[in-house]
């Protein structure tokens, strides 16, 4: 082991493992021109947030990529129980439930 990775913190190891998750399995956000930050992690509840920006703020299928996201995380990475991700609908009305925080035992 490496000295870098003896001194990642929790933290920081949630970020990597989250923006793993992410490039791998939902490599069409940055693809089509959307970026992804991590705005919080949270170990003491588990919970991970999430930022998508640029081209998935005018994309109609985000809401779906979001669900995908939310739903999918935390089956892959074992500190995570809910997903919060955001986009630039967030907040424009109804129907959008893509800043809820959603828990892993929901069905797929």
């Amino acid at each position: 082991m490496s000295e870098s990775e003896t001194e990642q913190s929790p933290e920081d190891a949630v970020r990597e493992d989250v923006s793993l998750f992410l490039k791998r399995n939902f490599p069409q956000i940055e693809g089509h021109g959307g970026e992804f930050s991590i705005t919080e992690v949270d170990l003491e509840e588990r919970r991970v947030s999430i930022n998508l920006t640029g081209a998935c703020s005018g994309c109609g299928v985000s809401p779906m990529t979001t669900q995908a996201i939310q739903r999918r995380l935390p089956s892959d990475i074992d500190a995570v129980d809910r997903v919060s991700v955001t986009t630039g609908f967030d907040g424009l009305g109804d129907g959008n439930s893509s800043g809820r925080d959603v828990p892993s035992d929901v069905p797929f």
